[in-house]
């Protein structure tokens, strides 16, 4: 079933102006009814916004207006991130279509945000997979997995180098990358710098984690840590948990007078790397 095509998206004040078309044999015959839905990511919630809908040259056009500081009984739109969907038809024969992934060419990619009384942050993006997403807050939030491709042992800078890439759907190229470390006792985190690199319908990924004192006063630390990437798009940041891959790392390296193991998980589970314990 093909997805509508997002054909407008821009702010008119506190209002987030939506429109877009369905093609035939995705909705419901005739002019159905048609309503945005808002489902919170992190919570059951679910929102309903009213479209108005007219048929033209054999697609169901749509436009609805998100007011996201008065969106239900006057209310602002509730902290936390909204993937947007569209609804059509009745309780019958209703068909819920993802929405973001096919737009026109003139819908600007970019996150758009405005700020509302009390400072809160909301911004309207396109997520890893295309979708529309309408972030309010600006909290950090889970936004999917980044595979790891290839975690490969450099024995002359004595690092632990960390390859990947996403599969992305016309989203705006990232402007920075981060290597996040998160110690699982200590909670303790532990950055170092990721490279991109955009490739054909995707992006790669490249950092190195320096494990020994031999070129670095801080390398990583004793513990176990979980790995995620952590992606900014001017001012707006995500972050994703790193897969390991099927051959990991698993070296003894010289700290402090002693050897000490350094070793990484294994697919299919999320990416950890232990340092000096297991």
């Amino acid at each position: 079933m093909p997805d509508p095509c997002l054909t407008e998206l821009r702010w008119a004040g506190s209002c987030l102006r939506v429109a877009g078309r369905v093609k035939p044999g995705a909705a419901p015959a005739g002019v159905p009814e048609v309503e945005l839905l808002l489902r919170e990511r992190d919570g059951g919630c679910l929102l309903r916004v009213p479209a108005s809908a007219s048929a033209a040259d054999g697609a169901i056009g749509f436009e609805a207006m998100v007011d996201v500081a008065s969106v239900e009984g006057g209310h602002p739109l509730p902290g936390g991130l909204w993937d947007v969907h569209v609804a059509m038809g009745g309780p019958a024969d209703c068909v819920v279509l993802p929405l973001g992934r096919d737009r026109a060419a003139a819908v600007d990619a970019s996150p758009q945000r405005r700020f509302l009384p009390g400072s809160s942050t909301v911004t309207a993006y396109f997520g890893f997979q295309g979708g529309l997403a309408i972030d309010v807050g600006g909290r950090p939030h889970a936004a999917g997995s980044a595979p790891a491709d290839l975690l490969a042992w450099d024995e002359r800078d004595e690092e632990v180098s960390v390859t990947g890439h996403l599969d992305l759907q016309r989203i705006t190229m990232p402007i920075s990358g981060t290597l996040n470390l998160l110690e699982r006792r200590t909670r303790r985190s532990y950055q170092v710098f990721a490279t991109l690199e955009e490739l054909a319908g995707g992006l790669g990924y490249t950092a190195r984690v320096p494990v020994t004192r031999a070129f670095i006063d801080d390398p990583l630390p004793r513990g176990t840590w979980d790995v995620t990437l952590r992606l900014g798009f001017s001012g707006l940041r995500r972050e994703l948990r790193v897969l390991a891959p099927r051959a990991p790392v698993d070296v003894q390296v010289w700290r402090r007078l002693r050897h000490v193991r350094v070793v990484s998980s294994t697919a299919p589970d999320p990416l950890t790397i232990t340092v000096g314990r297991g």
